[in-house]
């Protein structure tokens, strides 16, 4: 599990989010999204998987410390982003794992 919080963390870093965003993002605090990412406190599934959503990731990148993972790059334009924002990119995160896992899928069957 400490392998998925270490992701959780460096993916917020990476993508300019705070703490409190996240959390406000997945209806928690903001004490409790960083004892996530120290291992005292975890996530329910509903909450990892809309995280790694927000991320880009598939759950299967955020599990295996070996996977060469991608996540979705994004700028932001404003100064602060709302929580429209981030469902919204949620939901393209969510396309974007989708479209891998097919193309993955047919690249093997192609293969095979």
């Amino acid at each position: 599990m400490a392998v998925i919080y270490e992701k959780l963390k460096m993916m917020r870093e990476k993508a300019g989010l705070r703490q409190g965003q996240i959390a406000d993002y997945l209806g928690v605090t903001q004490t409790f999204i960083s004892k996530v990412e120290t291992g005292d406190r975890n996530l329910t599934v509903d909450q990892l998987e809309s995280a790694v959503n927000l991320y880009g990731y598939s759950l299967e990148a955020f599990a295996d410390e070996e996977l060469d993972a991608h996540p979705i790059q994004f700028a932001f334009r404003a100064q602060d982003v709302s929580q429209e924002d981030l469902h919204v990119i949620a939901d393209i995160g969510k396309i974007a794992i989708n479209s891998r896992f097919m193309a993955k899928m047919l690249e093997e069957a192609n293969v095979g």
